[in-house]
């Protein structure tokens, strides 16, 4: 289950996708660390690793079979809000809602960019 709402009071501004774990969940449970590794001369590699963030993942709110007022408050959300509130299982988080779209089978994917974890 994953909860998108916006930050400031808006009577449209909050939707849950209650089916979005059992489609995109397991894609959404990912993350990686800031490493890079470069080759060195004497054949070995030097490592640069700033560590881990919340902020480089990518959430997908899946909702198969969407109806019009899924896809209309997708919709609105890109197209009228730079800043929203995620809530997943594993915390709170700030985000960008990126994109939106409907696949040929139905299902509307929106896809948000972390920016912060909110809740420890």
């Amino acid at each position: 289950m994953i909860g998108i709402s916006t930050q400031t009071y808006d009577i449209a501004g909050a939707r849950v996708f209650r089916r979005s774990e059992r489609t995109a969940g397991l894609g959404n449970m990912k993350g990686s660390r800031r490493v890079t590794r470069t080759a060195t001369l004497d054949g070995g590699v030097a490592i640069y690793d700033t560590g881990y963030s919340d902020s480089d993942r990518d959430i997908v709110a899946t909702e198969p079979d969407a109806d019009v007022s899924c896809i209309d408050f997708a919709r609105y959300i890109v197209t009228m809000y730079g800043l929203v509130t995620v809530t997943m299982e594993d915390g709170v988080y700030t985000g960008v809602p990126e994109t939106y779209q409907v696949n040929r089978d139905g299902a509307l994917e929106m896809k948000i960019l972390l920016t912060a974890k909110l809740s420890q």
